[in-house]
């Protein structure tokens, strides 16, 4: 068994918490394969329990509504909690209680509060486990940070997708593996957590000391922030947008429109689009956010322009290069917004202006998928991911325009 206090070097260059480090980067990773785990087997929802379009993107919505509630509620409270374990284990806590939910659920109201648990975890633990990343580095070296919760954000999701894609292609409980995978490792983590060397008080951030100045006003902040808090909240609400509606209805888009008869490699359709994402948010994170968004503009416009000719003709390989570039637009998209917003918010108020770009992202997330359930309902699934392509295609082109109005250093 590894001896964790012999992990704890001394030297200035050792990484002195490397298993707690190691232990919060899982816990990213399994809270965020809960919010993608049903992806590959809403289609066995409607399926059994004869539910239209709307209603499972409703479905997949209450996963937003949870994030939203726990990005309001606790926000701020990271900063004030002097060990960051209490929200991370609050949020594992809530990743297992929607993942308990999930796989007992024979109802619609069940699914509903398994999803906003689920969303409820994600929104928890993003904000104070990239603060502990921080704080336990030996170098206090931010960008690292955002890198290994990217890391761990996009295997968190595509793991997700890939087991219950597995599952479903073996026929081997599609509907629980995913789920008592979460449970089982989560507990394991929250243990963890308790056991590993921490960061002692002396290390914590500024923002827990008792006297901080007064709060300025909301709209002060947004007003200072400028332009470029408006365009990082479109540049979210964009990239949620195509995001959300391919996790909740890609693999759907994927068997009923493109051709691909087999559930499990439909589902790998969604699998492979995550993977792009995390792939752009990493490699195009050195790149200026403003060529970064208007690039990341131009490959959801061409991937949902190749994933709907697809869907016109039956093409399953034109749909998973679609799928391909919208991939690549969705995670530049949301890295590009992301830095955008953060560059421009005023050093006083950035926890809260980049919360607000996050909201906005998460709301964008929730209403164009559910109006998409209900297009898909009464016109069809192809005039649904054509209503998609036309809405991301204005945006996309009015974030591009917009963008230009950035000083150049953005």
């Amino acid at each position: 068994m590894l001896n964790m206090q012999a992990v704890a070097m001394t030297g200035s260059g050792s990484p002195r918490y490397l298993p707690a480090r190691c232990v919060v980067i899982l816990a990213v990773a399994i809270a965020m394969a809960g919010s993608s785990a049903p992806s590959p087997i809403y289609g066995l929802y409607q399926q059994h329990m004869h539910l239209n379009h709307m209603m499972l993107t409703v479905i997949y919505g209450a996963y937003s509504l949870g994030t939203v509630a726990a990005l309001f509620l606790l926000g701020r409270l990271s900063d004030r909690i002097a060990d960051r374990r209490v929200l991370l284990i609050l949020a594992l806590g809530c990743s297992v209680l929607g993942s308990v939910l999930m796989a007992i659920a024979g109802s619609v109201p069940l699914l509903l509060v398994g999803r906003f648990f689920a969303g409820m975890g994600t929104g928890c633990i993003i904000g104070p486990a990239t603060a502990a990343l921080v704080e336990l580095d030996p170098l206090r070296d931010r960008v690292r940070a955002a890198v290994m919760a990217t890391v761990a954000v996009t295997a968190g999701i595509t793991s997700g997708i890939v087991i219950t894609a597995a599952a479903l292609e073996a026929n081997f409980i599609p509907t629980l593996l995913a789920f008592l995978t979460i449970i089982v490792v989560s507990g394991a983590v929250i243990v963890m957590l308790l056991l590993v060397p921490w960061a002692p008080r002396d290390v914590l951030p500024a923002t827990a000391h008792h006297s901080s100045p007064a709060k300025p006003s909301m709209a002060l902040m947004i007003r200072e922030a400028g332009v470029g808090f408006w365009i990082s909240c479109a540049g979210m609400v964009t990239a949620w947008m195509v995001g959300g509606c391919f996790l909740a209805l890609g693999a759907i888009f994927a068997r009923q429109l493109a051709g691909i008869r087999d559930p499990g490699m439909a589902a790998l359709t969604v699998a492979g689009f995550q993977i792009v994402a995390g792939c752009v948010q990493l490699g195009g994170r050195n790149m200026p956010p403003r060529r970064l968004l208007m690039a990341a503009a131009s490959c959801s416009i061409i991937g949902l322009t190749l994933a709907t000719l697809g869907a016109a003709v039956g093409s399953a390989a034109l749909f998973c290069l679609g799928a391909l570039f919208t991939g690549m637009g969705y995670g530049g998209g949301f890295s590009a917004s992301a830095a955008i917003g953060n560059r421009s918010a005023p050093a006083r108020a950035r926890a809260a202006i980049v919360s607000l770009t996050y909201i906005a992202g998460y709301l964008g997330n929730l209403f164009p998928v559910i109006l998409l359930g209900v297009i898909a309902d009464h016109f069809g699934l192809f005039a649904a991911i054509t209503v998609l392509t036309v809405g991301a295609a204005a945006l996309g082109i009015s974030l591009i325009l917009a963008v230009r109005r950035l000083p150049a250093e953005s």
